[in-house]
């Protein structure tokens, strides 16, 4: 005689986890559904496993200086000395 049946639905652990907060392409921006990692908030997929992220003092992230609006206003600029210098070689020509 079986004491156990197999529709019965077991419970496991990880059903009670906390779960990752990313949200993801896939669910149409809902938050995953996978087990955070213990201590932190998001799962071993979308950055919560042991080492993962950036050290401290990271300068990866640190702008270069070419899209700065200083430095896209000096581009016009200098555009416009050029067209300006090639109409003044055109009226000469």
């Amino acid at each position: 005689m079986k004491t156990t049946s197999c529709n019965e639905h077991k419970h496991y652990a990880f059903e009670n986890a906390p779960r990752c907060g990313a949200k993801t392409k896939r669910n149409n921006g809902s938050p995953c559904r996978s087990p955070a990692v213990r201590g932190k908030n998001r799962c071993r997929i979308h950055g919560g496993a042991k080492g993962s992220g950036a050290r401290c003092g990271n300068q990866n992230a640190r702008k270069h200086g070419y899209s700065t609006n200083a430095a896209k206003a000096q581009n016009r600029e200098v555009r416009m000395l050029i067209r300006q210098w090639k109409m003044f070689q055109d009226e000469y020509d």
